[in-house]
């Protein structure tokens, strides 16, 4: 018997559901909220280690190691999805693990998420070139405003962001989807959006997908705005311009999963009962135990965001390694 298939991931997790990408295997490149942006927005609180210094802050090769032997267990996902608990072009190896991945992917397809601010870089545009979606996020196009949504390292600028979207997207061979999340009152102002619209012609990407907050923020403070207020901008917007759908997951994903899997998720992107559920197959009474026991050990938190109950990680915390095997429920 393969012991490491209950051992708990340490850079890769999921599947988790995806309102864009479906099941999204994900791979975390980083160590937790290193950034050179500190987003009011983040459902993973503040920004850490604040910083624009591209540097080799992870080892690649035991992400490679762990990706290439969680690929051979042959769990379902859709889209394998690089990222991290902060800003993945800010590791020097990017364009290392891009081609690694590349290589080892037998099915679906690679993506990368990033907030776009190093695209202006030659290299950077290299690293992501063989990525099939790049989902990079442009928030604002005004100076301003982008410094109260975003708060940037103060060396960064809107409009070298704006043209090294524009650069990239006159190279690139994959799809990119242009993420743009508004916060109420802070980035959704007429003058905003006129600025974003130009933008958006300028850098002629595939899509435009419109967000807000939909998770606990990492100030309070952060609302979201009403469908009838992004249904409007949407309108103003125009051509290629969509709202984020909520996703609902028409695959099984592994049979056996762990408490160490459900942390590696949650730490990444906190969940309400209802995904966790869709994307384990647990029943209702299977994982709230288990939640219960990762609560009772310190490592687990609760917040509510409008009327909705999400988990996530304490980062302190130790594993409980219990597996659980959702073929048996």
């Amino acid at each position: 018997m393969d012991s490491s298939k209950n051992k708990p991931l340490t850079y890769c997790f999921g599947p988790v559901p995806s309102r864009r990408l479906g099941l999204s295997l994900g791979v975390d490149i980083l160590p937790h909220k290193v950034c050179n942006l500190d987003c009011i927005y983040c459902e993973l609180g503040p920004t850490l280690q604040k910083t624009c210094k591209k540097d080799r802050y992870r080892p690649i090769e035991p992400i490679q190691e762990e990706l290439e032997g969680l690929l051979k267990r042959g769990i379902h996902f859709d889209t394998l999805t690089i990222t991290a608990s902060g800003e993945p072009t800010l590791h020097e190896d990017l364009g290392r693990l891009v081609s690694f991945a590349k290589d080892v992917l037998k099915i679906g397809r690679l993506a990368l998420l990033t907030n776009a601010t190093l695209l202006s870089d030659p290299d950077v545009r290299n690293a992501v070139a063989q990525t099939d979606i790049l989902l990079p996020s442009l928030d604002a196009a005004r100076e301003t405003s982008f410094r109260r949504v975003n708060r940037p390292c103060q060396e960064l600028s809107i409009q070298r962001i704006i043209q090294g979207l524009h650069d990239l997207q006159l190279e690139y061979k994959g799809s990119m989807w242009l993420e743009v999340l508004l916060v109420k009152g802070i980035n959704d102002a007429p003058e905003d959006i006129d600025a974003l619209k130009q933008a958006v012609n300028f850098i002629q990407p595939a899509k435009v997908q419109l967000n807000t907050v939909n998770r606990p923020p990492a100030v309070e403070w952060a609302k979201p705005l009403f469908l009838q207020e992004l249904q409007a901008i949407q309108g103003a917007l125009g051509g290629n311009t969509e709202i984020i759908a909520d996703f609902r997951i028409k695959e099984r994903g592994p049979a056996v999963w762990t408490a160490g899997d459900i942390s590696a998720m949650l730490t990444r992107r906190p969940m309400d009962i209802h995904a966790l559920m869709s994307v384990t197959q647990l029943d209702s009474k299977t994982l709230k135990d288990m939640l219960q026991d990762m609560e009772d050990t310190g490592m687990l938190q609760r917040r509510i965001l409008e009327g909705k109950t999400f988990y996530f990680i304490s980062n302190s915390a130790e594993l409980p390694r219990r597996p659980v095997d959702a073929s048996q429920q």
